[in-house]
C-alpha cells in the first residue's frame, strides 16, 4: 500500500503508455510469484513478471505492478491500471499478445490499444506489396528522416500495414546472406520470394481513431521503452533476483525501480547537456 502511495506521486503528464510485461528470473521455492512462465525467449524457469506504465512526453516509468510469472493476460492489465488511477492509458504489447479473446476483453473494457501482428498473421492483405505499386497506397509521412508509406485493409479488424523502404533493404541483404551462410535453416531462394512482400512492414491494429503516422509514432516509443528495460537489466542488474520471498522481493523491486528513475534523471541531465557522446548513464 506504501508503494503505491509512492508511485501514485509520479502519476502526471499528457499521455502514459502501458507497456508489456519484462520477466526476472527466481528460483526460491518460497515465493507464491515466482512460477513457470513464457518469455520471448522460450525460457520457461521459474520467473515474476513486471509491467510498466510509462510516460511518453515525461520519458520516466510511472508506475509497476509484480505479477505471478504464469500471468500474460488482459486481466492483469486492468487490474493495474485500477490500482494506478490512471485514466489515459494506451496498452501497446508485443507480438504475442494478439488474439480474438484478448481483443475481446480490451474492448469490452473499453481499453485503448495498439497491437502488432506477426507478419503471417491472416488478418493482413499483402496484395498491394506485392504489386508494389506506391499509388495505391494511402499516403506516407517522414519518421526519424525516413519515409513510411502506409496503408489499411482487413475485414474483420482494420489494419495499419506501414512499409519502410530501408528497413525492406536491409532486411532482404539480412536474409540473402542467410541463403549462403545458413540454408540449412530453411533459407531459400523460394522462401524468400515467399517473404518478400512482407520486408520492411510492421503491421498494427489498433481502437484509437488517430491518424496513422500518429498510431506509428505512439508504437515507436517502445523502443525507449524496451531501452529501458535492457538498463534495468543490464545496467541496474536486476535480470533475476536471489529474493526468498514475496514480502522481500517487494522490497528488492521497489528499490530497482528508485535506480531505474535515477538512471533516467541522469541520462536526461547528459541530453540536456550535449553529453551523451561522452559519457553514459553507467560512467555517471
Amino acid at each position: 500500500e506504501n508503494i503505491v502511495k509512492f508511485l501514485k506521486k509520479f502519476v502526471s503528464g499528457s499521455s502514459k503508455l502501458l507497456i508489456d510485461l519484462t520477466h526476472v528470473f527466481s528460483s526460491s521455492k518460497n515465493m507464491v510469484l515466482s512460477e513457470k512462465g513464457y518469455n520471448s525467449k522460450l525460457d520457461f524457469s521459474p520467473q515474476i513478471n513486471l509491467l510498466f506504465i510509462f510516460s511518453e512526453d515525461k520519458k520516466l516509468p510511472l508506475f509497476y505492478r509484480i505479477l505471478p510469472g504464469s500471468v500474460r493476460d488482459v486481466s492483469s492489465l486492468k487490474a493495474t491500471i485500477k490500482e494506478s488511477g490512471i485514466k489515459d492509458i494506451i496498452i501497446i504489447a508485443d507480438k504475442g499478445f494478439y488474439s480474438e479473446n484478448n481483443i475481446a476483453l480490451l474492448e469490452e473494457g473499453k481499453l485503448k490499444y495498439i497491437l502488432p501482428l506477426k507478419r503471417n498473421s491472416s488478418l493482413i492483405d499483402y496484395k498491394i506489396l506485392k504489386e508494389d505499386k506506391k499509388k495505391d497506397f494511402d499516403g506516407y509521412f517522414k519518421f526519424k528522416d525516413r519515409y513510411i508509406w502506409y496503408y489499411r485493409c482487413g475485414q474483420k479488424l482494420p489494419v495499419l500495414v506501414f512499409l519502410d523502404d530501408e528497413l525492406r533493404v536491409k532486411e532482404e541483404k539480412d536474409y540473402l546472406g542467410r541463403i549462403e551462410t545458413h540454408p540449412e535453416f530453411g533459407y531459400s531462394p523460394a522462401n524468400f520470394k515467399k517473404l518478400e512482400p512482407c520486408f520492411g512492414t510492421i503491421s498494427l491494429i489498433s481502437n484509437l481513431g488517430e491518424p496513422a503516422p500518429k498510431i506509428y509514432n505512439y508504437f515507436k516509443t517502445r523502443v525507449g521503452v524496451e531501452q529501458a528495460f535492457d538498463a534495468f537489466k543490464n545496467v541496474i542488474s536486476a535480470d533475476r533476483s536471489y529474493m526468498r520471498n514475496d514480502f522481500s522481493m517487494e522490497g528488492w523491486m521497489f528499490i530497482n525501480y528508485l535506480a531505474l528513475l535515477y538512471y533516467y534523471k541522469i541520462y536526461k541531465k547528459l541530453l540536456e547537456k550535449k553529453l551523451l557522446s561522452r559519457y553514459s548513464p553507467s560512467d555517471v
